[in-house]
């Protein structure tokens, strides 16, 4: 262990001075390759720096001007100018200048800039301009990204427009492509889509918002979750019942054009199915001072948690007049498919178009409706 730490601190002693060389650099000779085993043991000495190479094969670590073709490393490159062709690291790549090719280390890859450039690292990814493609097992960083980011975990630019895909999540002052993550994507600008598993956050979003929980931004007229908190959007607490007497308190909240939709609530006229929860999305078709015009896609389930089961999904179709003060009053038909696993034990109180009982679990296709009362916040 102490071997290790030793040969870790020699290394990292090795890169903070090397890096620290000067890198205004005066002239730049050309030459067809460079071997070595560490700075300044190697061909070129010390007016490694100076130069710039063709082929460079270092067994721990090298320090040149700019490569032009290929640069294969030990442990670390580093290049004070210009980097084109393909530079592979068993751990660090650090260069100044431009990246117009490919770096692939083991640990981190670092650039002045990249225009034309591929980052590949284990760990992390770092660039001062604008980067085409980016991807690592934890992080990426760059000012600006005009493609592709994916990284395991994050994912940061100040600006992107190509797409960020990351298992945890992006973060970015403007986007004009997508966003991807695991869990959450940040932005102040959308001009494309976030999709994340559990939270987007923006301020304005001319796209579409895909959540698995949350949506926040405070312009957003396409948010697709179950929960929406739209600054310009709106908001509604409701309780409603259907034709068999399940009724929820519910929460619809979302843009101008669509919405989210999450309920509580429980069944009054089966005692076993004490406990509802119910979630879908909405579309607004219609939307004026004294009448709106719902369409909704919703999953109804029920149970007390000791076997009794009943579950619903379906569309419903649900006008709503204005009654003024925020206060709405709706109702509309529906068309439901649902399922019980004890033989018809919970039937619909609704119109029954299809039905089937096999293996003690029964199925129907019904026309129902939904009736009740809401509060816009």
């Amino acid at each position: 262990m102490k071997k290790a730490q030793t040969s870790l601190n020699f290394f990292s002693l090795l890169i903070a001075l090397t890096w620290g060389l000067p890198s205004q650099l005066i002239a730049q000779d050309v030459q067809p390759a460079h071997f070595g085993l560490l700075y300044p043991l190697s061909t070129q000495g010390t007016f490694s720096p100076n130069n710039t190479n063709y082929f460079s094969l270092h067994a721990l670590s090298g320090i040149s001007g700019g490569e032009r073709g290929l640069a294969v490393y030990g442990l670390a490159g580093i290049i004070k100018g210009d980097a084109e062709g393909l530079q592979v690291a068993g751990l660090v790549n650090l260069t100044e200048g431009n990246l117009s090719g490919l770096q692939v280390a083991g640990l981190l890859n670092r650039a002045g800039g990249s225009s034309e450039g591929i980052q590949i690292a284990g760990l992390t990814n770092l660039s001062r301009g604008n980067t085409p493609i980016q991807i690592s097992g934890l992080y990426n960083n760059t000012d600006k990204s005009d493609a592709v980011q994916i990284a395991g975990l994050v994912n940061t630019t100040g600006e992107s427009d190509g797409v960020q895909i990351a298992g945890l999540g992006n973060f970015t002052k403007r986007s004009s492509g997508v966003q991807v993550a695991g869990l959450v994507n940040t932005a102040e600008e959308v001009n494309g889509s976030q999709i994340s598993g559990l939270i987007n956050r923006a301020k304005v979003v001319r796209g579409v918002q895909i959540a698995g929980l949350i949506n926040i931004a405070d312009s957003s007229d396409y948010p697709i979750a179950i929960i929406n908190l739209i600054k310009t959007g709106e908001k509604r607490i409701g309780l409603g019942t259907d034709e068999n007497l399940s009724t929820m308190l519910s929460f619809r909240s979302g843009g101008s054009k669509l919405y989210g939709l999450i309920g509580l609530g429980t069944n009054l006229q089966y005692s076993e199915l004490a406990y509802g929860f119910e979630a879908g999305l909405g579309l607004a078709l219609h939307n004026s001072s004294s009448f709106r015009m719902d369409l909704e896609g919703f999953n109804l389930f029920m149970t007390d948690f000791h076997g009794s089961e009943y579950s619903k999904s379906g569309i419903r179709l649900l006008p709503a007049l204005r009654l003024g003060a925020g206060l709405q009053l709706y109702g509309g038909p529906s068309l439901n498919f649902m399922h019980t696993d004890n033989s018809k034990r919970y039937p619909s109180g609704g119109l029954e178009i299809w039905g089937s009982n096999r293996w003690g679990d029964y199925r129907s296709l019904d026309l129902g409706y939904t009736v009740g009362i809401q509060l816009t916040l």
